[in-house]
C-alpha cells in the first residue's frame, strides 16, 4: 500500500460538476488499494457537511478557501499576475500559501503526489525529487480557452482571453514536462498534450459512468421533451445553449410547436428569448438528474467548444437515451453517427436531426440501446478504475527501484 497525496481544485463530493465526478471515481479507484490523504481547495458552494463518503474512503482530507472568492484583495492580485507576469490567471487565482506549507510538509513522507486539473501544478514544486508526480487532464485547457477567445463577442473578454492563452499554453507545457505521469480524458487530448510537450508519458484514462445507478427507463418517453444537461457557469455550455436557443431551437418549433426544452443545472445568468420564453423550462440544480433524462424524448448536446469527454454524456448512453449532438459535444466518446447517435454541427442540421428522432420513436429507441451497449462495453467506472491503478502500480513500482539503486 503506497501513501497517495492528491490536490484538488474543489470538493470532489457531492459530485455536481463533471470534473467532480471524474475526480470521485479516481480518487474513490486509487483508495481501494493505496492509502489516500486529499488536499482540497473548498470553493464557495461546496457542501463540506455533505462530504462523509468522501471521508470514508479516504486516509484523511484536509480543506482549504480558494483565497480569490474571499478576499479582493487576493483576486486583484490574481489578475495582476496573470496580466503583468507570465503566469496566467487560471494558475494565479489557486495561490495559497497555507496549502504550499501543508502540501510541502505531507509530500516529505508521500510515495506519490496525484494533481487534479492544470492549475494545480502550480504547486508542484513542493513535491520534492523523487516522488512521482502525475498530472490528471480534465481538458486541454490552452485550446479549450482558445475556442473561447473565438467565439467571445465583448471585445474587452476577447482581447483578455487572447492574452491569456499564450500564458497558458506555456503554463500547460512546463506542467507536462514536470509530471512523471498524464492522465488525459481521451485519445485526441492525449495527442495535443504529447505534441505541446514532447517526450511527455501520456496515458488516455477516459471517463465513465456508473452502470449499475444508470439504466434505462422500462417506459418509454412519450411527447416532444428535450432535455440538455449542464450549469450555465460553464463557458462551453453557457455558450452551446445560447446557440441553441438563437439557432436551433426556433427552427425545431417550426415544425413541432409541442417541443419543450428542459434545462437541468444551475442557470444563473441564462437569458431566454420571450419568443422562446413558453416552451423552455428550467429545472435548475436537482440532486437526481435521471428523473429529467428519463422523459426526455432526445438529449441535445450542442456545444460548440470543450475538450476532455463530458462525462453527461456517458450518463445519458447508460441511461439509453437518444442523443444529438455536434462533433465537439462527444468528442473522444466511442458513439458512431446513425447507429449510436446523431451528429450535426449546424444549426439546420442539428434541427433537422431532433426533428427525425421526435417523428421516429423506434429509430430513437435503436439509438438509445446501442448508446447503451456502447457504454458497457467501454466507460463501466469499475473497468476504468482498474486500468488506472494498472498505471500508478507501473509508475510506483519504477520509482521504488530508483531509489533502491541510488541507496545501494
Amino acid at each position: 500500500m503506497a501513501r497517495v497525496l492528491a490536490l484538488t481544485s474543489r470538493l470532489p463530493f457531492p459530485p455536481r460538476e463533471g470534473h467532480q465526478l471524474r475526480a470521485w471515481h479516481l480518487l474513490k479507484a486509487l483508495a481501494q488499494r493505496h492509502e489516500v490523504h486529499l488536499l482540497s481547495f473548498l470553493r464557495s458552494d461546496d457542501d463540506l457537511a455533505a462530504a462523509d463518503p468522501l471521508r470514508a474512503v479516504l486516509h484523511g482530507l484536509e480543506t482549504f478557501p480558494i483565497p480569490s472568492e474571499h478576499s479582493r484583495v487576493a483576486l486583484g492580485s490574481a489578475l495582476a499576475r496573470g496580466t503583468l507576469t507570465r503566469s496566467p490567471f487560471l494558475a494565479a487565482k489557486y495561490a495559497s500559501s497555507t496549502l504550499r506549507d501543508r502540501l510541502t510538509t505531507l509530500a516529505r513522507n508521500a510515495d506519490l503526489a496525484h494533481f487534479d486539473m492544470l492549475p494545480l501544478m502550480a504547486h508542484a514544486d513542493c513535491v520534492p525529487a523523487g516522488v512521482p508526480v502525475v498530472f490528471n487532464a480534465h481538458n486541454v485547457e490552452h485550446q479549450l480557452l482558445d475556442n473561447r477567445a473565438q467565439i467571445e463577442a465583448r471585445p474587452l473578454a476577447r482581447t483578455f482571453l487572447r492574452g491569456q492563452v499564450p500564458r497558458l499554453r506555456t503554463f500547460e507545457r512546463t506542467a507536462c514536462h514536470r509530471a512523471d505521469a498524464v492522465l488525459a480524458c481521451s485519445d485526441s487530448d492525449a495527442a495535443a498534450l504529447r505534441e505541446l510537450a514532447p517526450g511527455t508519458r501520456v496515458h488516455t484514462v477516459p471517463n465513465g459512468v456508473d452502470l449499475e445507478a444508470h439504466r434505462p427507463s422500462p417506459q418509454p418517453p412519450t411527447g416532444a421533451q428535450l432535455v440538455f444537461v449542464g450549469q450555465m457557469g460553464w463557458f462551453p455550455n453557457r455558450d452551446g445553449v445560447d446557440w441553441f436557443l438563437r439557432e436551433v431551437f426556433p427552427r425545431i418549433l417550426a415544425a413541432r410547436p409541442d417541443a419543450e426544452l428542459v434545462l437541468v443545472g444551475k442557470a444563473e445568468g441564462l437569458e431566454i428569448p420571450q419568443a422562446l420564453a413558453s416552451r423552455v423550462r428550467l429545472a435548475g440544480f436537482v440532486p437526481d438528474l435521471r428523473p429529467a433524462v428519463h422523459a426526455a424524448a432526445v438529449y441535445v448536446v450542442p456545444l460548440r467548444a470543450g475538450s476532455g469527454t463530458r462525462l453527461k454524456v456517458l450518463e445519458a448512453m447508460a441511461l439509453g437515451k437518444a442523443i444529438v449532438t455536434t462533433t465537439v459535444g462527444s468528442e473522444g466518446i466511442a458513439l458512431r453517427h446513425d447507429h449510436s447517435a446523431l451528429y450535426a454541427d449546424d444549426a439546420e442540421s442539428f434541427a433537422a436531426a431532433v426533428l427525425a428522432l421526435l417523428d421516429s420513436p423506434e429509430r430513437a429507441a435503436r439509438l438509445g440501446a446501442a448508446a447503451r451497449t456502447c457504454a458497457k462495453a467501454h466507460y463501466g467506472w469499475d473497468a476504468i478504475g482498474r486500468d488506472l491503478l494498472g498505471h500508478y502500480d507501473r509508475l510506483l513500482m519504477s520509482s521504488t527501484t530508483a531509489r533502491t539503486a541510488m541507496s545501494s
